[in-house]
């Protein structure tokens, strides 16, 4: 991949996420990945399948500094019966991740969503993580500009990306914004929620608030066939030509493939005006978990 194709933390533009695999399916799909183009692969200790991702990581025998990881810690969350991690578990949990994806370090090290009453705890030991060479880089997913601003207000440094739902549906237009003040790197999750085939498998959630969507298929459908790209690029491009990484998900090789090059096609600036006319400000990737990660926080 050329520079052109990384962002400035270089951070390669285009992801492949692990959301919802196996360990058996992210040994085999990390690894297509991997061996497809990918040089970025995003995980999370809340996926439960860093022993897989690590094996793909290991078998695909690409060399270590070409490939960009992330993971992150799960900050622990009360009503689901998940303690809250304290700075030591912090440390330790990055550790015990280090082990099973079988790395050195991670490129990336997030707080998954700002749930914990620890959450400024947590993101100390983070940059002691940086500090100790665990971690190249540190940053968080879920964070609205209030939870961005309490890292501020105790002198803190601000997280390097944060990682976001972000599609025409939920545009996040203030926190993008923000964010761009401030220098923090945007990546963006479930690209492909406007979709109608998006999480369409047995217990993956994607029929929760399906009905809010219609409009968005139908531009969707009129635009991606005019251009004569697939609806899942037209999605993933709209991302990237707004500054965002954006991360992609596919068992299919062939998918894996092809959702890696949104670098042949660009949409033109009255296209991405009807695209962000769609946006309701709604999140729907937690939907089925029956809350909004963005809004849930306990006081510190």
């Amino acid at each position: 991949m050329s520079h052109t194709t990384r962002n400035s933390l270089g951070i390669p533009l285009v992801g492949f996420g692990t959301y919802q695999l196996t360990n058996e399916q992210a040994e085999v799909c990390v690894r297509d990945a991997l061996l497809a183009g990918f040089r970025h692969i995003d995980s999370a200790q809340g996926y439960n399948n860093e022993v897989g991702t690590g094996k793909a990581l290991q078998a695909a025998g690409i060399a270590r500094d070409e490939v960009f990881v992330t993971t992150k810690l799960f900050p622990g969350y009360a009503p689901w019966g998940s303690a809250e991690k304290t700075y030591d578990d912090t440390i330790a949990t990055l550790k015990h991740q280090l082990t099973e994806l079988q790395l050195d370090y991670v490129d990336m090290y997030m707080i998954h969503a700002p749930f914990s009453s620890l959450r400024l705890e947590q993101w100390h030991a983070c940059m002691e993580l940086k500090k100790l060479g665990l971690t190249k880089h540190i940053g968080v997913a879920n964070y609205n500009v209030a939870r961005l601003e309490e890292i501020t207000d105790a002198g803190l440094a601000l997280p390097e990306a944060n990682q976001i739902e972000f599609h025409p549906l939920c545009a996040q237009v203030e926190l993008t914004e923000y964010m761009r003040q401030k220098g923090i790197v945007p990546i963006a999750y479930s690209s492909l929620a406007p979709l109608a085939s998006w999480r369409m498998e047995d217990g993956q959630g994607g029929e929760v608030l399906a009905e809010i969507k219609a409009e968005s298929q139908v531009v969707l459908s009129e635009m991606a066939t005019r251009m004569n790209v697939p609806q899942a690029k037209l999605l993933l491009r709209w991302g990237m030509q707004h500054g965002y990484c954006v991360l992609t998900k596919s068992s299919k090789p062939e998918r894996i493939r092809d959702n890696l090059n949104i670098f042949d096609f660009s949409i033109s600036d009255q296209d991405m005006a009807r695209l962000d006319q769609l946006n309701q400000n709604q999140a729907i990737a937690w939907a089925a978990n029956g809350l909004n990660p963005m809004e849930v926080a306990d006081p510190l």
